[in-house]
């Protein structure tokens, strides 16, 4: 048995003080071919400084070693160290191509794609791999350069690289005519891999392109797929749900939504569509209960806020609408609803403060100038109220009541 053979022994055994001392001395003694087997064995389960030392050690008889050199230096967070040993691979080396991927995924690494992808031009130029063309093509897609994508995935066997590498080109290309706004094309080739080859993640996007494009019926029938076959796909609920609405399935689409919120019952976009529904529905409780959920853990309260106040509004709930009232108030919508029902309690102060707040942002909205014009005509404001009437009269010359206050005399 030789000294490496005792060390990986002695490493099985756990005892890494006698593994490090048979370690020192296969350096020494073993030859090159029993120590470049233990240093790729050591770098695979990561004892990165002894297989560091080792290729050190051989690597002028076997530069193919600067590639793992690279590699730990990678892992060790050595970048520079790292496009160090890949310069000693000069371009007439037989592993230059594979340099060329290493410095690929270093500048990948470090946030420089586009010069990653001059890399991988160069490597597919040396060398006819498929591996290579399709993975110029991923880093095209990255960067936003769908035509160049394509042009790299058509190039491809789907096939092949789908035994390869567990992706579909064809799924590739359809999301590429997608992001260029080719959506009969994208949903041909979503369609074409989905033929070949199910998988969960292509027919959602299929579904999701399907129902953008109104195609709803069509898009339904994969979402049922989807649900039928992995009903724990995570978020598909919504798309789902919204494709149902669409094709006036309302009872339907409340169900999936549900079916989403047993998963997280505090996400707050589904418990905004599960609220919609139940209104839509009829059932305003639910409506509201939905919301009050929501509003128990949202990051971003105003979208909610904005629609218990146009729920209470319609009720009536006058008392409900401006207890929801809040320095931290961001939405405009939301302000003049709660100023409207400062309004409807006699709080004539309180509400043209807030439309006063409001005037510059909602100008141009004739509903919300009626408002303010009668706030300012409660308050006695009654010049100020004209000049409001004014601006209200050139968004709509035909009204005949507001016209008449603007000319009455004082």
């Amino acid at each position: 048995m030789n000294k490496s053979e005792k060390m990986l022994y002695t490493l099985e055994q756990q005892d890494l003080e006698a593994a490090q001392a048979y370690f020192e001395e296969a350096l020494l003694e073993d030859d090159e071919e029993t120590l470049y087997d233990l240093g790729t064995y050591l770098e695979s389960i990561g004892f990165y400084p002894q297989a560091k030392e080792i290729y050190l050690q051989l690597v002028e008889d076997f530069p193919e070693l600067y590639l793992n050199l690279a590699q730990i230096a990678n892992e060790d967070g050595a970048i520079e160290e790292a496009f160090a040993y890949l310069e000693n691979i000069s371009k007439s080396s037989p592993y230059y191509v594979e340099a060329l991927l290493v410095k690929a995924d270093l500048y990948q690494s470090e946030g420089l794609a586009d010069v990653a992808r001059e890399k991988l031009l160069e490597a597919t130029s040396l060398a006819e791999d498929p591996i290579l063309t399709f993975g110029l093509a991923e880093l095209d897609m990255e960067l936003g350069n769908f035509k160049e994508a394509i042009q790299g995935y058509v190039q491809l066997d789907n096939r092949e690289i789908y035994d390869m590498v567990g992706v579909s080109t064809y799924q590739r290309i359809g999301l590429a005519y997608a992001s260029l706004g080719k959506f009969e094309v994208a949903i041909e080739f979503l369609e074409k891999a989905v033929e070949l080859e199910y998988d969960d993640q292509t027919v959602y996007e299929l579904a999701t392109l399907l129902y953008d494009q109104e195609e709803c019926q069509k898009a339904n029938l994969y979402f049922k797929q989807l649900d039928t076959i992995n009903p724990d796909f995570e978020g598909y609920e919504y798309a789902y749900a919204q494709s149902l609405h669409a094709e006036h399935k309302l009872d339907e689409a409340l169900a999936m939504v549900e079916k989403g919120l047993v998963k997280n019952e505090f996400d707050s976009v589904l418990l905004l569509l599960a609220s919609q529904y139940a209104y839509e529905n009829h059932d305003n409780q639910a409506a509201e209960d939905y919301l009050l959920k929501a509003k128990e853990d949202a990051d971003d309260m105003d979208e909610i806020i904005l629609r218990l106040t146009n729920l209470y509004l319609e009720q009536e709930r006058f008392d409900a609408v401006v207890a929801l009232a809040s320095d931290d108030l961001d939405n405009v919508l939301a302000r003049w609803n709660i100023a409207k029902a400062y309004q409807a309690l006699e709080e004539d102060e309180k509400a043209l403060d807030l439309f006063d707040e409001l005037k510059v942002e909602l100008a141009d909205n004739p509903e919300f100038l009626a408002d303010y014009v009668q706030a300012l005509k409660q308050e006695g404001s009654i010049s100020e109220a004209r000049e409001w009437a004014h601006r209200y009269l050139h968004l709509v010359p035909d009204d005949i009541a507001m016209q008449e206050f603007y000319n009455q005399e004082d």
